[in-house]
């Protein structure tokens, strides 16, 4: 039983976390890594992450591979559809409005690593939390990465490879890396 009990403790002897949060975790990223995305299967993998933490929409599509890690910060509106493979870092926050899609590979990063003085160490230079919003009817190409803080305007489109750095307007097309300005949609 001690071994048992010693895999639920950091290096300084105290519980992480309970066994019951452990497998749920466990549970729903097997769900959300394995289910097909049949309207059964997505009505299922909702229900999981919302028992998680997450705010979950009506009729949201998800596809297999779809990985969170902190359910407690993602929302999600209607009709969202996220593609394989995504992951979306929610510790800063997710907010994802009604009718948008996420592409294939694509990733919501809403946490990142600061930059110490001069030379100093990376490792423990702290780091900053910032989230990402993305309004309505908003069309996210494949393989996208989004950075932390960062707000997609209604019925914008990102380009497939974009890293978006900056703001995007409503109903903008950016696309590039960093992410640009190619249009504004008619």
């Amino acid at each position: 039983m001690k071994l048992l009990s010693n895999l639920f403790q950091d290096e300084r002897g105290t519980n992480r976390q309970s066994v019951g949060k452990n497998l749920s975790d466990f549970l729903v990223d097997l769900f959300l890594e394995y289910l097909p995305h049949a309207p059964i299967a997505n009505r299922l993998k909702s229900k999981l992450m919302s028992l998680r933490g997450a705010k979950m929409g009506c009729r949201v599509k998800l596809l297999k591979g779809v990985w969170v890690d902190r359910f407690e910060g993602l929302v999600i509106g209607d009709d969202v559809s996220i593609s394989k493979d995504v992951i979306i870092l929610a510790v800063g926050g997710v907010e994802i409005g009604d009718r948008s899609m996420i592409g294939p590979g694509s990733k919501l990063i809403s946490a990142g690593h600061l930059i110490p003085e001069g030379r100093g160490p990376m490792r423990f230079s702290g780091g900053f939390l910032k989230k990402i919003t993305i309004e309505k009817d908003v069309w996210i190409g494949a393989q996208v990465v989004i950075l932390p803080g960062i707000k997609i305007g209604e019925g914008a489109i990102i380009a497939a490879g974009a890293v978006v750095t900056k703001d995007v307007p409503p109903f903008a097309i950016v696309g590039g890396v960093p992410a640009g300005m190619i249009r504004m949609r008619d």
